[in-house]
């Protein structure tokens, strides 16, 4: 008894479907009936024949060599001898395992975790160490600009104290390495202090003020140094392109990624692992030029205290304040979210706590 099967069938020619069957003549060849009568016969190898579909909600489909198409209607059967078929049939049936489908979903939520923890972090630290000092430069000048224009005003210091601190900083923690120390009115930004990846620090007045003593500034230059040896802003920048990537790759929503990354490297916080090692750098330091490392506990408190004094200010402001959305209170509000983002100093009081407990186990050795 030949076999055959009921397919859907193009002839190459004309984009018409025909109502066909096919039948086996052989383990290498098959015929293709189609017309109203079936009076219309083709002859096809196997050889000569391309599997595509077959996968997920799509029924199988084989292209052949004079254009023409099969549209199966159901899987392929048995006696129907192309090459890939066991192998689409075994996925077929896989796509359809209850356990596989729980295995799949299990595999793709934990690769997806690992990327974020671990992957992107480890390509950024990568990329950041290899890109060139150029690069770097260019990055650096770029994000130096945007704090310029829209984050701070030209400073206010006297030149006399601007040259004390840069001076200090020369001696006790630049170490053979210096980076270009800029001062800034610090305006919406307030009291910070920023490490760019073009070798800069940029300190606003706010915190010079702000300061009790000069070893407190020097206490977080040691920090922003600690950024800088690192890489830590290109690295956080760089790790917000990769999350971006992976966003493109699910949503298919793209932009022009690499233009927004001087964006990227002052929007994005600092991890909890790379302000730890900037601590750690800047105890250190302090601790070889015999510089208290208590001073920087102090002035880490007292940033603390402002920025919360701050908020609280900001919110009495809010709700006393009609609800009218004016074009400047927009624009207020983005220039809010933006300093919330670029707030770099998280947990606050676990940095405290390990500035005194380095400061208990120095004073033990010693």
């Amino acid at each position: 008894m030949t076999q055959s099967v009921q397919v859907v069938f193009y002839d190459g020619v004309v984009s018409k479907p025909h109502q066909a069957q096919v039948y086996a003549l052989d383990e290498h060849s098959v015929q293709v009936r189609y017309g109203e009568h079936q009076q219309l016969v083709r002859h096809y190898q196997y050889a000569d024949m391309q599997l595509i579909g077959a996968l997920g909600q799509l029924k199988p489909v084989v292209e052949l060599n004079d254009d023409a198409r099969i549209e199966f209607q159901d899987h392929l059967p048995e006696w129907f001898q192309i090459g890939p078929k066991k192998v689409y049939g075994s996925i077929w049936k896989l796509e359809r395992s209850p356990a596989l489908i729980l295995f799949s979903v299990v595999f793709v939520v934990f690769f997806g975790f690992a990327l974020v923890k671990w992957g992107i972090p480890a390509a950024s630290h990568y990329v950041a160490f290899q890109l060139p000092e150029n690069s770097m430069q260019r990055l650096g000048d770029e994000a130096e600009a945007y704090v310029d224009k829209y984050w701070t005003e030209p400073s206010k210091l006297a030149k006399g104290q601007q040259e004390q601190i840069r001076k200090q900083y020369l001696e006790k923690i630049a170490e053979g390495r210096p980076a270009k120390l800029l001062f800034r009115k610090g305006s919406e930004l307030g009291a910070n202090a920023i490490a760019l990846p073009n070798n800069t620090i940029i300190v606003t007045d706010e915190l010079v003020e702000l300061a009790h003593s000069d070893q407190e500034i020097l206490g977080v230059l040691a920090h922003e140094q600690g950024h800088l040896i690192e890489r830590h802003s290109l690295q956080q920048g760089l790790s917000s392109l990769g999350m971006s990537v992976l966003y493109i790759a699910i949503t298919g929503d793209s932009s022009d990624l690499f233009s927004s990354l001087p964006a990227a490297m002052l929007g994005a916080k600092y991890s909890r692992k790379f302000e730890q090692e900037a601590d750690l750098y800047a105890l250190n330091l302090m601790d070889r030029q015999h510089i208290e490392v208590e001073h920087f506990a102090n002035l880490l408190q007292r940033l603390s205290d402002e920025y919360e004094n701050a908020d609280t200010k900001d919110d009495k402001e809010k709700s006393g304040k009609a609800q009218q959305k004016t074009e400047a209170s927009e624009t207020d509000s983005h220039i809010d979210r933006v300093l919330e983002i670029f707030e770099s100093h998280p947990a606050t009081e676990e940095r405290i706590k390990m500035v005194r407990n380095f400061e208990q186990k120095q004073k033990k050795s010693k």
